[in-house]
């Protein structure tokens, strides 16, 4: 039997269009992630999520609840509002100079072959993204001549030490405030952010609605780790890396919190994802760096990107046992340039 030829990426321009088009134009992939999340909390879990997630965003300050409401429009779409204000995404990054390399890794089946890399216009210039439809807020990107950057995820406040005890008083804390989700922030960063340092300064000083973890690499050869809490923010520059739990530092600011680790063995994808990135002088070849326990088996997306070069190298992945395996074919995008 032949084998199964993998599926390419596809790369959507919606110029000016906004985040929702994109869903309305592939609701089926939409539907897939939503039975997905069906599948992953039962149906009862999924509604009340996106009860109390539609009810948050009705007090938020974000701008693109409307596109949420669209996307949620969609004939036979569920959980969209839980979807766009989840904060359980893992993740590994890596930056250095101009180069960003980063995982994101997810429980939910069928992400990797609903990737999609999409093209944006705005005054500043084009810009590019790794996402799903379905999905306003920013989790991957690369704006050429300006600045790539990325999300993830932040550990759990430890409060009490008794995890899921913990994990439902963030839940609390966040309900309570109306400030921008982090994703959305990222958004504003890439269409408002003229370089490397107003993006820095939108990532370091906007108050957030909960707390974040954006790497940010420069077209100078800048590149910085921005841990932040609703008011507050570290840097860390590079070379540098970042998974889904705080580092040690010594010159932490004071009350800095301490918090659950995130994902599969987040310290031990912290030091490899810190090897990789003192070496990254260049980006790899190929993917060959996707090793245990940067790859898992909730990994989903694989991307490294160079904004001084303008390329963007894209990977979807999916379970397979107890790791990950390509769940597409590779895609390459080279000599990106901001301006058509």
């Amino acid at each position: 039997m032949a084998p199964v030829e993998l599926p390419i990426i596809p790369v959507v321009d919606l110029k000016h269009h906004s985040f929702d088009h994109l869903a309305t134009t592939a609701p089926e992939k939409v539907l897939l992630l939503a039975a997905a999340g069906r599948a992953l909390v039962t149906g009862p879990v999924q509604a009340l999520m996106d009860w109390r997630s539609k009810a948050w965003l009705g007090r938020n300050v974000t701008p693109f609840k409307v596109e949420i409401d669209r996307v949620a429009a969609i004939p036979g779409v569920s959980g969209v509002y839980a979807l766009n204000v989840s904060t359980e995404w893992a993740c590994s990054s890596m930056v250095h100079g101009g180069r960003l390399m980063r995982t994101l890794d997810w429980p939910l089946h069928g992400m990797g072959p609903s990737l999609t890399v999409t093209r944006h216009d705005c005054p500043l210039g084009a810009w590019w993204q790794a996402t799903w439809p379905g999905f306003v807020g920013v989790l991957t990107g690369l704006a050429p001549g300006r600045f790539a950057a990325t999300f993830n995820q932040p550990p759990i406040r430890r409060v009490t030490w008794v995890r899921p005890l913990d994990w439902i008083l963030e839940r609390i804390r966040v309900g309570r405030r109306q400030a921008i989700p982090p994703t959305h922030l990222l958004r504003q960063v890439f269409e408002n952010a003229a370089n490397f340092d107003e993006a820095l300064a939108l990532l370091r000083t906007t108050e957030l609605s909960m707390p974040a973890l954006f790497s940010l690499t420069g077209a100078d050869g800048q590149s910085v780790v921005i841990e932040r809490l609703e008011s507050r923010a570290r840097l860390r520059p590079g070379p540098v890396a970042i998974s889904n739990h705080w580092p040690v530092l010594p010159d932490s600011p004071g009350n800095w919190p301490s918090g659950w680790q995130r994902g599969v063995d987040s310290a031990g994808r912290f030091r490899d994802a810190c090897a990789l990135a003192v070496g990254m002088v260049a980006l790899p070849a190929g993917f060959e760096w996707l090793r245990y326990p940067i790859l898992n088996k909730y990994s989903r997306l694989a991307v490294m990107m160079d904004c001084i070069a303008g390329s963007m190298v894209v990977l979807g992945l999916e379970q397979a046992g107890d790791s990950a395996v390509p769940a597409t074919q590779i895609l390459r995008l080279e000599g990106l340039k901001p301006r058509a």
